[in-house]
C-alpha cells in the first residue's frame, strides 16, 4: 500500500510540473505545425509555395555570413505556410529565420 502511495504522489508531482512549464505545451505544437518533407515537395510541386532553395537564397542573401544548418516548412499563424531556416554564425550562434512560403518575404528572426 505504501508502494501505490508513493507512485500516485510521484505521477501527481509529475503532472504538476508538465502543467507549470508551459514551454513544454508549446514544444509539441511546434512539432504538430511542421509539415512532412513529403508534404512540402507536394506543395512546392502544386504551386502553393516557394521551394525551400528560394527561401534559403533569400535568407543567405539577407545573412551572407551565416552557414545554412536547417530548413523545414510549417504551418504559421492564421494557417500561412512558412519556412523556418535556421543559420549558424561562425561563433556557433544559431539564427532562425521566417519566410513567407508563398512571396519569399522575411517575416522575422531570432536569435541574433
Amino acid at each position: 500500500m505504501k508502494k501505490l502511495g508513493i507512485i500516485i504522489f510521484s505521477l501527481l508531482l509529475v503532472g504538476s510540473i508538465v502543467q507549470a512549464r508551459p514551454g513544454l505545451a508549446s514544444d509539441r505544437s511546434v512539432f504538430a505545425q511542421r509539415l512532412t518533407g513529403e508534404q512540402a515537395r507536394n506543395a512546392c510541386k502544386s504551386g502553393d509555395v516557394m521551394c525551400a532553395k528560394k527561401a534559403l537564397r533569400v535568407v543567405k542573401k539577407r545573412y551572407p555570413n551565416l552557414r545554412h544548418s536547417n530548413t523545414y516548412l510549417k504551418k504559421g499563424a492564421g494557417g500561412q505556410r512558412e519556412y523556418v531556416v535556421k543559420m549558424m554564425s561562425r561563433d556557433g550562434r544559431m539564427v532562425e529565420v521566417r519566410v513567407d512560403a508563398r512571396n519569399g518575404r522575411i517575416l522575422g528572426s531570432r536569435g541574433n
